[in-house]
This record gives structure tokens, C-alpha cells and sequence, in this order.
């Protein structure tokens, strides 16, 4: 007890010493763990961060290329679009080419390529055989779960038209490409008129319908099939005079697509897209924006109508109705139209000539989200005699004070209002159209159009359109009929002399006037 007492601290530190020994290889070996898993998922979060390089390339897919070009021939001369098939890093498929010699709009060389070559991790070799002309692609490629592409440069050997003449010099340039995604589920957009016999110009119908597209087997294309319908939601009542609803049947070869519209017959009732330049529809496209993917045309019409509503004109062969499109795919917003008119058309009951109907009303939305500064109207009588048959009681858009045509401006969700009433002044069918010009729009027509029908009757109406006098004998006088007649205006009624022998014609003519 003396020698505890006499150095207690000794004792103590000599039985804790294996016990510090003991933490501190606790301590290291709580570090080394902690070191450990904080490597551990600092090379996963590496490997997080740069994962859409490391994503595995698969080359099946619809493909649209874009080649530099000497300037022999056009900017868009080369490969066009097409599908590849990738089994095991063997790459088979099949792609449009066109080749157009600078100034020129006939291609001197066009067709489907066969395509065959390899890719080993993100290097890609392939050939391309265009007709006399073989083109040798070398590039990588790269993916982001999204999309593919594929860049790098090619070498082309000299091509020759099928009369022998030069047609695509020997090359060696850049070159990319990108996958086009399927052209597959609910779609909704315009078709917005710019012409056609059936005068429907600057009218914008808005549809909605679904496409499937086909599997890819290697070919240059794959078909696209669905519906098309122009039916307003709720009312069942088209809103498209031309058609209700159609079949829908075509191709897809990278982003170019052509479709026939059909009808529940099997008829033909028009298309969308062409194959190529040249014609009234141009080829229509399926790109990418910032809002999604749009099936549209950026080079001019998209599409041509004829039925049995919306004949065409035979003698200029001008289709019944033409213009515009956009569709997106899937519902983005991307085509929804700056400007909303409701309705889309107004009528007028009939009116005897002269007097004047209650007014209706034109209402303008501006369905942007955005302020839209610039904003006209324009409002046309067309009856063939050029009377004022409508006319604009209320204009509250234009800038008070200021003529019709002057521009106005209208803040995101707000809507002004133009009344018209009608005023007869002939008996016949006339018309009338509003305008409304908008410095945006979902396509290439900026101008959307309300047409307004009415039809003036006569100051006084026979009150039946026809008789029945029924079965006689031969040379037996039926029992007369009385005409009558309403008078509609403020005219005096001028009564015809009498007569003390009155006919058959008279009594059958008498007219009784309200």
C-alpha cells in the first residue's frame, strides 16, 4: 500500500497503456474506414458526374446526317437519313442519298446507300455505297440516355450521273450525325390555310390525333400510321370544313416524313410532307426546339386537301385547301397559337334586306403568356357588289380615336372585343372576314381569319313556296287558293286596278298584305 501510495500515477499509467494502445488502433482503424468509404463514393460521385461519356453506344436507331460539302455541289447534298442496325459493334443498315450539283435543283445522283461497318467502344468506321459514289466515315460517338451523335470526317470518292457526267468530286470533309427519336404518341397542333379553291385562307383549325411509328428493320424508312381528328372537344362538330377525321399513313427516314391523309373509305383526302423539292408541299421535318419535338416544314407548304367538301380546281389543279402545320409530339404547348379568336366563324341568321340583326361579338385572347405588341385588324365586305352588308359597331381593340388597321397591343391572357352587325342590302348570301395579324405565330402564317356569313331576303315573301291544287277530273275547276303575302318594309302597297271579270290568275294572285 506504501508503494501505491508512494507513486500512484506509475501504477495507474502502466494499466491504462494497453488501453490507449487500444483506442488510438480503434481511432486509425475508424479513419482508414471513414478514408474508405469516402473514396468510395467520391469515385461514384465521379462517376456519376461524368457518366453520359461512359454511357454505352448502341447504333440501332433512326439516323439524319449532315455533311460538309465541296462547292461543286449543293450544302445539302450527301447522306440524307436513315436507320442502322448494331449487333455486337457490326453496323448493317440502309440511308437516303442525294447529290445536286451547285446551281441546280434535279439531283444527278440519288437513292438508298447501303451502309456496313463497326464500333469498338466510341469509334466508329463505316461505308457508305451511293450509286458511283462511296463515301468512308471515321468519327466517335456519344450518348446522353436522349440522344446519340456521331462526328468526324469522311472521305468520298468522284461520282458520276447516270449519263457519265461528273456528279460529286472526291473528298475529304467533316461530317455528323444524329438520332431522330420515334415519331410515336399523342400529337396536337394546326393546320393554318394559306390558299386553295375552297377559300379557307388564314383560317387556323386546330387538331389533335396519334402516330405509331413501325420497327426498324435496317431500311431507309419505317412506316408511320394513326389518326388525325379536327373534331372540337365536347361538341362533336368539326372544326376543319374540309374533313372530321382521317387515317393517317406514311414513312419516317431520319427526320423527313411524308404522310397520306385517308378517309374511312380508304379515299384519298390529301398529304403531308413531300419527298422532295419542288412541288406546291414541301418536305416536312421532324426537329427538336427548345420546347420539344415539332413535325413541321421550314421550307414552305406542309400540306394539301381535297374532298368532297373542299373540291379542288381541276383547271389549275390547285387542291381544295393548302398551308401550313406544326404538330408537337406530345403536349408541350410548342404550336399552341399566340392568338386565340372565338369564335372561329360567325353567321347570321337570315335578314330581309334592310333592316339591321343584333350584333355579335369577336373575341380576341392573347394566348402567349407574353405581352404581343403590333397587333392589326382588318375587316373586308366581299360581296361581289362591294355593299357594306356588315358592319363594326364596336371596335374595342384598336387605340380609341384611331382608324380600324391601327396596331394595339394586348398583355398575356388579356382579350378585346369587336361586335359586327348585319345589315343586308341585297337578297342574296353575302360575306364578310375579320382579320387578325399577329407578329408571332406557331408556323409561317402570321394572319388568322374569322369568316362572316349572312344572307338578305326580299321586302316581301311569298308566305308558302309552292301549291298543291291535288287531283281533278279533266275540265273540272278546283276550288281557288289564296297567296299570301308579308309586307317587311315601310313602302306603300300599291293595289292593282280591279276588273269585273276576274280570272282564275286573279283569284290565285290576290294578295293579302300584314
Amino acid at each position: 500500500m506504501q508503494g501505491l501510495n508512494k507513486n500512484p500515477m506509475s501504477s495507474w499509467t502502466s494499466q491504462q497503456r494497453p488501453l490507449r494502445r487500444f483506442s488510438r488502433a480503434c481511432a486509425n482503424s475508424v479513419l482508414i474506414l471513414l478514408l474508405g468509404f469516402t473514396l468510395m463514393f467520391s469515385a461514384c460521385g465521379s462517376g456519376s458526374s461524368s457518366g453520359g461519356k461512359q454511357i454505352p453506344v448502341v447504333l440501332s436507331g433512326n439516323w439524319q446526317f449532315s455533311m460538309s460539302n465541296t462547292a461543286d455541289v449543293t450544302a445539302q447534298s450527301g447522306l440524307q437519313g436513315g436507320f442502322l442496325l448494331d449487333k455486337n459493334g457490326t453496323v448493317t443498315g440502309k440511308v437516303e442519298y442525294s447529290i445536286t450539283l451547285a446551281g441546280q435543283t434535279v439531283p444527278c445522283n440519288s437513292g438508298t446507300a447501303p451502309v456496313t461497318g463497326k464500333i469498338s467502344g466510341q469509334i466508329v468506321t463505316f461505308t457508305a455505297v451511293a450509286g458511283t459514289q462511296t463515301f468512308t466515315f471515321t468519327g466517335t460517338a456519344t450518348s446522353n440516355n436522349l440522344i446519340s451523335t456521331m462526328a468526324g470526317s469522311y472521305t468520298s470518292t468522284a461520282g458520276t450521273a447516270t449519263d457519265g457526267s461528273p456528279c460529286g468530286s472526291a473528298t475529304t470533309l467533316g461530317w455528323t450525325a444524329t438520332t431522330v427519336p420515334p415519331l410515336q404518341g399523342f400529337v396536337e397542333g394546326n393546320f393554318h390555310s394559306t390558299g386553295g379553291a375552297a377559300g379557307l385562307i388564314d383560317r387556323n383549325f386546330p387538331v389533335t390525333g396519334a402516330l405509331t411509328q413501325g420497327q426498324n428493320t435496317g431500311a431507309s424508312n419505317t412506316t408511320v400510321t394513326g389518326n388525325l381528328s379536327f373534331v372540337i372537344p365536347g361538341n362533336n362538330v368539326s372544326d376543319y370544313p374540309c374533313l372530321a377525321t382521317a387515317s393517317v399513313s406514311g414513312q419516317i427516314s431520319g427526320n423527313v416524313v411524308v404522310l397520306q391523309l385517308n378517309g374511312s373509305d380508304g379515299s384519298s383526302l390529301g398529304q403531308i410532307g413531300a419527298s422532295g423539292g419542288g412541288g406546291l408541299v414541301q418536305p416536312v421535318t421532324l426537329d427538336s426546339t427548345s420546347n420539344g419535338y415539332l413535325l413541321h416544314s421550314l421550307l414552305g407548304t406542309d400540306y394539301a386537301v381535297t374532298t368532297k367538301s373542299c373540291l379542288g380546281d381541276t383547271t389549275s389543279g390547285t387542291p381544295g385547301d393548302f398551308g401550313y402545320i406544326c404538330l408537337e409530339l406530345g403536349v408541350t404547348g410548342a404550336c399552341q397559337q399566340p392568338i386565340n379568336v372565338v369564335p372561329a366563324a360567325i353567321s347570321f341568321p337570315p335578314l330581309t334586306v334592310g333592316t339591321t340583326s343584333p350584333a355579335q361579338n369577336i373575341t380576341i385572347v392573347n394566348a402567349s403568356g407574353i405581352t404581343l405588341a403590333g397587333l392589326t385588324l382588318t375587316f373586308t365586305n366581299n360581296s361581289p357588289s362591294d355593299l357594306q352588308n356588315f358592319t363594326i359597331v364596336k371596335d374595342g381593340c384598336d387605340i380609341p380615336g384611331n382608324p380600324l388597321g391601327s396596331t394595339f397591343s394586348l398583355l398575356g391572357a388579356q382579350s378585346c372585343t369587336i361586335a359586327v352587325a348585319f345589315t343586308p342590302q341585297e337578297a342574296s348570301a353575302v360575306t364578310a372576314t375579320l382579320i387578325v395579324t399577329s407578329p408571332q405565330s406557331a408556323d409561317n402564317n402570321t394572319a388568322f381569319a374569322v369568316p362572316i356569313t349572312g344572307t338578305g331576303v326580299g321586302a316581301a315573301m311569298a308566305a308558302s313556296p309552292e301549291f298543291d291544287f291535288g287531283a281533278e277530273a279533266i275540265s273540272k275547276a278546283s276550288l281557288p287558293l289564296l297567296l299570301s303575302f308579308t309586307k317587311h318594309n315601310w313602302h306603300p302597297v300599291q293595289t292593282l286596278p280591279g276588273s269585273s271579270t276576274r280570272t282564275f290568275q286573279d283569284q290565285e294572285h290576290h294578295a293579302e298584305i300584314d
